[in-house]
């Protein structure tokens, strides 16, 4: 990967506290922005939806209350942190970016987080959209953005 901005979704993003298929993946992007070489791209959208997937994990009894909570704490101390060191961006809702998810939305034919999640990445100049959800990685290839399967990627990496 040699894209200086990446779009990592709700599920990307997820899977660097929860240890799940493309969890090393996202673990080596955000060690990348971590050292300046690139920068994570999100939207604020994200964090209520990061949030709400940990708490179905928690509800799944994939995880306990415990690291629930140590799961919430090390996302919003990393993000921090990351913002902080210029490693990674969060846009917030515009009308520019609602316009653009409303387009998308009719167009596509899907939620609205998802439309979001690719009209936030087209606002950030993000070269690659990241996510586990092959539909939403379809629509973000066409609309001409480079897309990565996180989970398939990691596959191929382990592969010899």
């Amino acid at each position: 990967m040699d894209e200086s901005s990446v779009y990592l979704d709700t599920s990307s993003i997820v899977k660097r506290y929860v240890e799940e298929r493309g969890s090393r993946l996202v673990d080596r992007i955000y060690a990348e922005a971590e050292t300046g070489r690139r920068t994570i791209a999100m939207s604020l959208w994200n964090i209520g939806e990061v949030l709400g997937a940990f708490d179905r994990c928690c509800s799944r009894r994939v995880m306990g209350e415990d690291d629930l909570r140590k799961a919430v704490g090390a996302f919003l101390a990393e993000s921090q942190k990351m913002i902080r060191l210029g490693g990674m961006l969060i846009l917030p809702f515009s009308a520019e970016i609602m316009t653009e998810t409303y387009a998308l939305i009719l167009k596509h034919h899907i939620y609205q987080a998802d439309a979001l999640q690719i009209a936030t990445c087209k606002m950030a100049g993000s070269t690659l959209f990241v996510s586990g959800d092959t539909r939403l990685l379809g629509v973000a290839r066409d609309e001409k953005i480079r897309a990565l399967n996180v989970e398939k990627a990691e596959e191929d990496a382990t592969q010899p």
